[in-house]
Protein backbone atom coordinates (compact mmCIF):
# COMPACT_ATOMS: atom_id res chain seq x y z
CA UNK A 1 0.00 0.00 0.00
CA UNK A 2 1.45 3.78 -1.05
CA UNK A 3 1.26 6.40 0.85
CA UNK A 4 -1.24 8.01 -1.93
CA UNK A 5 -3.21 4.68 -0.81
CA UNK A 6 -3.31 5.08 3.01
CA UNK A 7 -4.12 8.57 2.60
CA UNK A 8 -6.99 7.46 0.40
CA UNK A 9 -8.20 5.07 2.35
CA UNK A 10 -8.19 7.39 5.65
CA UNK A 11 -10.69 9.38 3.31
CA UNK A 12 -12.96 6.45 2.73
CA UNK A 13 -13.30 5.85 6.08
CA UNK A 14 -13.95 9.52 7.62
CA UNK A 15 -16.31 9.51 4.82
CA UNK A 16 -18.26 6.43 6.21
CA UNK A 17 -18.04 7.44 9.55
CA UNK A 18 -19.83 10.77 8.60
CA UNK A 19 -22.34 10.36 6.26
CA UNK A 20 -24.69 12.49 7.79
CA UNK A 21 -22.81 15.37 8.09
CA UNK A 22 -22.10 18.69 5.60
CA UNK A 23 -18.60 17.85 4.33
CA UNK A 24 -16.76 19.87 1.92
CA UNK A 25 -13.82 19.26 -0.21
CA UNK A 26 -11.73 21.36 2.38
CA UNK A 27 -12.40 18.98 4.82
CA UNK A 28 -11.72 15.78 2.84
CA UNK A 29 -8.76 17.51 1.51
CA UNK A 30 -7.56 18.29 4.85
CA UNK A 31 -8.15 14.60 6.01
CA UNK A 32 -5.69 13.10 3.18
CA UNK A 33 -3.54 15.90 3.49
CA UNK A 34 -3.44 17.08 0.22
CA UNK A 35 -4.30 20.23 -1.23
CA UNK A 36 -7.82 20.85 -2.37
CA UNK A 37 -7.30 20.60 -6.44
CA UNK A 38 -4.67 17.82 -5.85
CA UNK A 39 -6.92 15.85 -3.50
CA UNK A 40 -9.50 16.02 -6.01
CA UNK A 41 -7.25 15.05 -9.17
CA UNK A 42 -5.45 12.14 -6.52
CA UNK A 43 -8.93 10.88 -5.75
CA UNK A 44 -10.68 10.46 -9.23
CA UNK A 45 -7.36 8.31 -9.88
CA UNK A 46 -7.82 5.99 -7.23
CA UNK A 47 -11.69 5.68 -7.19
CA UNK A 48 -13.01 6.25 -10.68
CA UNK A 49 -15.36 8.53 -9.19
CA UNK A 50 -15.28 12.55 -7.93
CA UNK A 51 -15.19 12.89 -4.22
CA UNK A 52 -18.87 14.06 -4.21
CA UNK A 53 -20.05 11.62 -6.52
CA UNK A 54 -18.76 8.81 -4.29
CA UNK A 55 -20.25 10.27 -1.01
CA UNK A 56 -23.67 10.18 -2.72
CA UNK A 57 -23.40 6.88 -3.83
CA UNK A 58 -22.56 5.72 -0.40
CA UNK A 59 -25.44 8.07 1.19
CA UNK A 60 -27.92 6.43 -1.16
CA UNK A 61 -26.85 2.76 -0.66
CA UNK A 62 -27.05 3.54 2.93
CA UNK A 63 -30.50 4.87 2.45
CA UNK A 64 -31.76 1.88 0.32
CA UNK A 65 -29.70 -0.99 2.90
CA UNK A 66 -32.01 1.56 6.14
CA UNK A 67 -35.38 1.41 3.86
CA UNK A 68 -35.39 -2.19 3.30
CA UNK A 69 -34.12 -3.25 6.85
CA UNK A 70 -35.33 -0.70 8.94
CA UNK A 71 -39.46 -0.35 8.60
CA UNK A 72 -39.61 1.23 12.26
CA UNK A 73 -37.98 4.25 10.65
CA UNK A 74 -39.45 7.09 8.84
CA UNK A 75 -38.19 8.21 5.42
CA UNK A 76 -37.48 11.48 6.56
CA UNK A 77 -35.59 10.16 9.60
CA UNK A 78 -33.74 8.13 7.21
CA UNK A 79 -32.76 10.54 4.62
CA UNK A 80 -31.97 13.13 7.26
CA UNK A 81 -28.86 10.00 8.93
CA UNK A 82 -27.47 9.77 5.13
CA UNK A 83 -26.53 13.98 5.20
CA UNK A 84 -29.59 14.75 2.93
CA UNK A 85 -31.34 18.21 4.53
CA UNK A 86 -34.67 17.72 2.75
CA UNK A 87 -37.21 15.12 1.49
CA UNK A 88 -37.00 16.32 -1.81
CA UNK A 89 -33.31 16.53 -2.36
CA UNK A 90 -33.24 12.65 -1.23
CA UNK A 91 -36.12 11.35 -3.28
CA UNK A 92 -34.89 13.06 -6.15
CA UNK A 93 -31.50 11.71 -5.84
CA UNK A 94 -32.36 8.23 -4.69
CA UNK A 95 -35.22 8.01 -8.17
CA UNK A 96 -31.84 8.55 -10.27
CA UNK A 97 -29.89 5.98 -8.76
CA UNK A 98 -32.35 3.07 -8.54
CA UNK A 99 -35.41 4.34 -10.28
CA UNK A 100 -37.63 4.17 -7.29
CA UNK A 101 -38.72 6.37 -5.05
CA UNK A 102 -37.83 6.09 -1.58
CA UNK A 103 -41.21 4.65 -0.70
CA UNK A 104 -41.41 2.19 -3.83
CA UNK A 105 -38.04 0.72 -2.83
CA UNK A 106 -39.31 0.25 0.48
CA UNK A 107 -42.79 -1.14 -0.21
CA UNK A 108 -41.02 -3.41 -2.73
CA UNK A 109 -37.97 -4.61 -0.94
CA UNK A 110 -39.16 -5.09 2.53
CA UNK A 111 -42.30 -6.98 1.34
CA UNK A 112 -39.43 -9.48 -0.16
CA UNK A 113 -36.74 -8.66 3.05
CA UNK A 114 -35.54 -11.14 4.90
CA UNK A 115 -36.56 -8.67 8.09
CA UNK A 116 -40.08 -7.97 7.64
CA UNK A 117 -40.57 -10.85 9.61
CA UNK A 118 -38.55 -9.61 12.59
CA UNK A 119 -41.48 -8.50 14.32
CA UNK A 120 -43.73 -11.61 14.07
CA UNK A 121 -44.40 -13.63 16.53
CA UNK A 122 -41.65 -16.43 17.07
CA UNK A 123 -44.22 -18.53 16.26
CA UNK A 124 -45.03 -17.37 12.96
CA UNK A 125 -42.02 -17.81 11.76
CA UNK A 126 -41.73 -19.76 8.46
CA UNK A 127 -38.62 -21.31 9.51
CA UNK A 128 -37.23 -24.88 9.25
CA UNK A 129 -34.24 -24.02 11.94
CA UNK A 130 -35.70 -24.33 15.79
CA UNK A 131 -34.36 -22.33 18.35
CA UNK A 132 -33.00 -23.09 21.45
CA UNK A 133 -31.67 -19.90 23.68
CA UNK A 134 -29.80 -20.11 26.82
CA UNK A 135 -28.14 -17.35 28.84
CA UNK A 136 -24.95 -17.49 30.20
CA UNK A 137 -22.78 -14.44 32.01
CA UNK A 138 -24.03 -11.67 29.67
CA UNK A 139 -23.88 -13.78 26.15
CA UNK A 140 -27.18 -15.15 24.76
CA UNK A 141 -26.42 -18.02 23.45
CA UNK A 142 -28.79 -19.59 20.23
CA UNK A 143 -28.75 -23.21 19.09
CA UNK A 144 -30.20 -23.43 15.39
CA UNK A 145 -31.46 -26.85 14.81
CA UNK A 146 -33.12 -28.46 11.93
CA UNK A 147 -33.01 -32.26 11.33
CA UNK A 148 -29.04 -33.51 12.22
CA UNK A 149 -27.84 -30.34 11.89
CA UNK A 150 -27.00 -27.57 14.47
CA UNK A 151 -26.02 -24.07 14.28
CA UNK A 152 -24.77 -21.47 16.70
CA UNK A 153 -25.21 -17.88 17.42
CA UNK A 154 -23.66 -15.83 20.17
CA UNK A 155 -25.56 -12.09 21.12
CA UNK A 156 -22.35 -10.15 23.16
CA UNK A 157 -20.86 -7.59 23.66
CA UNK A 158 -17.60 -6.82 21.77
CA UNK A 159 -14.90 -4.14 22.77
CA UNK A 160 -13.85 -1.74 20.48
CA UNK A 161 -10.23 -2.43 18.12
CA UNK A 162 -7.55 -1.12 16.77
CA UNK A 163 -6.80 -2.50 13.30
CA UNK A 164 -3.98 -2.59 11.15
CA UNK A 165 -5.14 -3.04 7.69
CA UNK A 166 -5.14 -2.96 4.11
CA UNK A 167 -8.70 -2.87 1.68
CA UNK A 168 -9.02 -4.12 -2.17
CA UNK A 169 -11.88 -2.52 -4.11
CA UNK A 170 -13.36 -5.12 -7.07
CA UNK A 171 -15.14 -8.31 -7.34
CA UNK A 172 -13.93 -10.98 -4.92
CA UNK A 173 -16.64 -13.47 -4.36
CA UNK A 174 -15.38 -16.58 -4.01
CA UNK A 175 -12.03 -15.39 -5.41
CA UNK A 176 -9.28 -17.95 -3.43
CA UNK A 177 -5.96 -16.77 -4.54
CA UNK A 178 -7.23 -13.37 -4.18
CA UNK A 179 -7.97 -13.51 -0.56
CA UNK A 180 -4.48 -15.32 -0.24
CA UNK A 181 -2.83 -13.02 -1.70
CA UNK A 182 -4.29 -9.95 0.42
CA UNK A 183 -3.88 -11.99 3.85
CA UNK A 184 -0.09 -12.57 2.65
CA UNK A 185 0.11 -8.95 2.06
CA UNK A 186 -1.51 -8.05 5.11
CA UNK A 187 0.32 -10.69 7.77
CA UNK A 188 3.61 -9.63 5.60
CA UNK A 189 3.72 -5.83 6.56
CA UNK A 190 2.03 -6.26 9.93
CA UNK A 191 4.58 -8.52 10.97
CA UNK A 192 7.73 -6.72 9.86
CA UNK A 193 6.53 -3.50 11.89
CA UNK A 194 6.01 -5.70 14.61
CA UNK A 195 2.02 -5.03 15.15
CA UNK A 196 0.94 -8.70 15.53
CA UNK A 197 0.67 -9.89 19.14
CA UNK A 198 -0.40 -12.81 20.68
CA UNK A 199 -3.69 -11.82 21.08
CA UNK A 200 -4.24 -10.06 17.59
CA UNK A 201 -7.61 -11.08 15.88
CA UNK A 202 -7.60 -11.54 11.74
CA UNK A 203 -10.88 -10.12 10.89
CA UNK A 204 -12.44 -9.19 6.93
CA UNK A 205 -14.87 -6.11 7.24
CA UNK A 206 -17.53 -5.46 4.37
CA UNK A 207 -18.64 -2.15 3.38
CA UNK A 208 -21.15 -2.36 0.95
CA UNK A 209 -24.01 -4.58 -0.02
CA UNK A 210 -22.95 -6.64 -3.16
CA UNK A 211 -27.00 -6.75 -4.23
CA UNK A 212 -26.46 -2.72 -4.64
CA UNK A 213 -23.08 -1.91 -5.38
CA UNK A 214 -21.20 -2.61 -8.51
CA UNK A 215 -18.96 -5.51 -8.16
CA UNK A 216 -15.98 -3.26 -9.72
CA UNK A 217 -17.04 -0.69 -6.73
CA UNK A 218 -17.20 -3.36 -3.59
CA UNK A 219 -14.92 -2.82 -0.92
CA UNK A 220 -13.19 -5.19 1.66
CA UNK A 221 -10.44 -4.23 4.29
CA UNK A 222 -8.69 -7.40 5.78
CA UNK A 223 -7.73 -6.09 8.85
CA UNK A 224 -5.19 -7.30 12.26
CA UNK A 225 -5.90 -6.48 15.61
CA UNK A 226 -2.71 -4.05 17.20
CA UNK A 227 -1.92 -1.98 20.12
CA UNK A 228 -3.85 1.45 20.37
CA UNK A 229 -0.69 3.57 19.69
CA UNK A 230 -0.69 2.43 16.00
CA UNK A 231 -1.82 5.51 13.73
CA UNK A 232 -1.29 3.68 10.34
CA UNK A 233 2.16 3.91 7.82
CA UNK A 234 2.78 4.36 4.63
CA UNK A 235 1.69 0.50 3.77
CA UNK A 236 -0.82 0.21 6.13
CA UNK A 237 -3.96 1.98 7.13
CA UNK A 238 -5.20 2.45 10.73
CA UNK A 239 -9.15 2.16 11.95
CA UNK A 240 -10.97 1.33 15.10
CA UNK A 241 -13.91 -1.16 15.03
CA UNK A 242 -16.71 0.71 17.11
CA UNK A 243 -17.42 -2.01 20.00
CA UNK A 244 -21.23 -2.96 21.04
CA UNK A 245 -23.15 -5.71 20.76
CA UNK A 246 -22.67 -8.12 18.14
CA UNK A 247 -24.09 -11.71 16.63
CA UNK A 248 -21.55 -14.17 16.50
CA UNK A 249 -22.31 -17.23 14.08
CA UNK A 250 -20.12 -19.93 14.05
CA UNK A 251 -19.30 -21.90 10.75
CA UNK A 252 -16.78 -24.33 9.21
CA UNK A 253 -16.54 -23.05 5.33
CA UNK A 254 -14.49 -23.39 2.49
CA UNK A 255 -13.80 -20.83 -0.20
CA UNK A 256 -17.28 -21.62 -2.13
CA UNK A 257 -19.84 -21.45 1.29
CA UNK A 258 -19.45 -18.11 2.40
CA UNK A 259 -22.31 -16.62 0.16
CA UNK A 260 -24.49 -19.61 1.78
CA UNK A 261 -23.63 -18.71 5.22
CA UNK A 262 -23.88 -14.87 5.05
CA UNK A 263 -27.30 -15.73 3.69
CA UNK A 264 -28.39 -18.13 6.68
CA UNK A 265 -27.61 -15.39 9.30
CA UNK A 266 -29.78 -13.11 7.38
CA UNK A 267 -32.61 -15.54 6.48
CA UNK A 268 -32.77 -17.35 9.22
CA UNK A 269 -31.22 -15.98 12.31
CA UNK A 270 -31.69 -12.74 11.84
CA UNK A 271 -35.81 -12.97 11.33
CA UNK A 272 -35.99 -14.78 14.55
CA UNK A 273 -33.87 -12.75 17.11
CA UNK A 274 -35.57 -9.60 17.96
CA UNK A 275 -33.04 -7.69 16.84
CA UNK A 276 -32.40 -5.34 13.45
CA UNK A 277 -28.69 -4.89 12.39
CA UNK A 278 -26.85 -1.65 12.73
CA UNK A 279 -25.53 0.00 9.53
CA UNK A 280 -21.54 -0.45 10.82
CA UNK A 281 -19.78 -2.47 8.72
CA UNK A 282 -20.02 -6.81 9.46
CA UNK A 283 -17.22 -8.75 9.65
CA UNK A 284 -15.94 -12.18 9.67
CA UNK A 285 -13.42 -13.13 12.52
CA UNK A 286 -11.09 -15.73 12.18
CA UNK A 287 -10.40 -17.67 15.20
CA UNK A 288 -7.00 -18.68 15.84
CA UNK A 289 -7.47 -21.52 18.43
CA UNK A 290 -9.26 -23.76 16.00
CA UNK A 291 -8.30 -25.78 13.47
CA UNK A 292 -8.52 -26.79 10.00
CA UNK A 293 -10.93 -29.80 9.19
CA UNK A 294 -10.57 -32.81 7.91
CA UNK A 295 -12.35 -31.94 4.61
CA UNK A 296 -10.29 -28.65 4.26
CA UNK A 297 -13.44 -26.45 6.06
CA UNK A 298 -11.77 -23.63 8.03
CA UNK A 299 -13.61 -22.14 11.16
CA UNK A 300 -15.15 -18.50 10.55
CA UNK A 301 -17.60 -16.43 12.56
CA UNK A 302 -19.87 -14.08 10.73
CA UNK A 303 -20.22 -10.85 12.89
CA UNK A 304 -22.92 -8.98 12.70
CA UNK A 305 -23.72 -5.71 14.67
CA UNK A 306 -27.19 -5.32 16.18
CA UNK A 307 -30.14 -2.93 17.78
CA UNK A 308 -32.81 -3.93 19.52
CA UNK A 309 -35.67 -4.27 17.43
CA UNK A 310 -38.28 -1.77 19.11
Amino acid sequence: MSDYTSRINRVLDYMEQHLDSSLTLDNLAREACFSPYHFHRIFYSFTGEKPFQFLQRLRLEKAANLLSTRPDKKIIDIALSCGFSNAPAFSRAFKELFSHSPSQWRKENTQHSNFSTVQSNLNQVNSLWIPYIEYHQGVQLWRMRREDQERRVEVKMLESMNLAYIRYTGPYKGDAQLFHRLWTELCTLAGAQGLIEPESKYLALYHDNPELTKDDKLRVTLAVSTHGDFTGSQSLGSMELPGGKYAFAHFMLNSREYQQAWDWVYREWLPQSGYFPHDRPAFELFPEDEGKSTDGRYPVIICVPLIAAP
